[in-house]
């Protein structure tokens, strides 16, 4: 699945929809893989691409799948869903 990244609303909040990911204005890294809730990406480190895009790097792990996000690409490392 290919993600997106998504920006604070003018209130604050940070929408994200499946496969989302973006920065809170208190410049936390958050992020929406595939069938899963939201979560923070804190401690993790996480690369900027200039096309807006996000590598994290390791695992981040759902409820029940473990998911890699690599130049706004979520994989799902468990071979389902994505």
């Amino acid at each position: 699945m290919i993600g997106a990244r998504h920006f604070p609303t003018r209130y604050g909040s940070l929408p994200l929809p499946e496969g989302g990911f973006g920065k809170d204005l208190r410049g936390r890294w958050w992020c929406r893989p595939p069938g899963e809730n939201r979560q923070l990406l804190e401690g993790r480190v996480i690369v900027e691409h200039p096309d807006g895009t996000v590598t994290v790097r390791g695992v981040i792990n759902g409820g029940l799948a473990r998911f890699a996000l690599e130049g706004g690409v979520w994989t799902d490392l468990n071979g389902g869903r994505q």
